[in-house]
C-alpha cells in the first residue's frame, strides 16, 4: 500500500490564495502593457475625458477575457485541485476587478448587462460543477 503525504490545509489555502493574487497582478500588468493609460498632459480636457473612457472600456474587455480564460482553465482537469481552484477563483476575482474598474464609466444599461452576465455565469458554473 502506497502512502501519500498530504500538505496541511493552511499550506494548500496559502498556495491557492497566492495563485489568485499573483494571477490578478499578472493580468493587471498584461492590461497595462497591452493598452497603457492615456497621458492627459497631451490632450485638451474634453479629449482626455474621452481617452480615459476608451481606455477603461478596452481594459475592461481585456480583463474580462483574461478572467474567462482563467475560469475555463480552472475547469480543465490538470491533476491539481489547488491549481484548478486558484485559477477558478482568480478568474472570478479578475471579473470582479474588471467590473469595479469600469463601473464608474459604464452607463446603467451596461451595468445591468455586466451584473446579469456575471450572475448567469456564476449560477451556471455552480449548477454545472457542484451538483448535489
Amino acid at each position: 500500500m502506497e502512502t501519500t503525504k498530504h500538505q496541511p490545509k493552511f499550506v494548500r489555502w496559502a498556495l491557492m490564495l497566492g495563485i489568485v493574487i499573483i494571477l490578478n497582478i499578472f493580468f493587471s500588468v498584461v492590461v497595462a502593457l497591452a493598452y497603457p493609460a492615456p497621458d492627459c498632459s497631451t490632450y485638451y480636457a474634453p479629449a482626455c475625458q474621452t481617452a480615459i473612457d476608451a481606455h477603461a472600456l478596452f481594459a475592461f474587455v481585456l480583463m474580462i477575457g483574461l478572467g474567462i480564460i482563467a475560469l475555463i482553465a480552472g475547469f480543465v482537469p490538470i491533476g491539481s485541485s489547488i491549481v484548478s481552484s486558484g485559477l477558478s477563483y482568480g478568474g472570478v476575482l479578475a471579473l470582479v476587478v474588471a467590473s469595479f474598474s469600469y463601473w464608474g464609466t459604464a452607463g446603467n444599461w451596461i451595468r445591468l448587462a455586466i451584473a446579469t452576465a456575471g450572475l448567469v455565469a456564476l449560477l451556471y458554473i455552480g449548477w454545472r460543477r457542484f451538483k448535489d
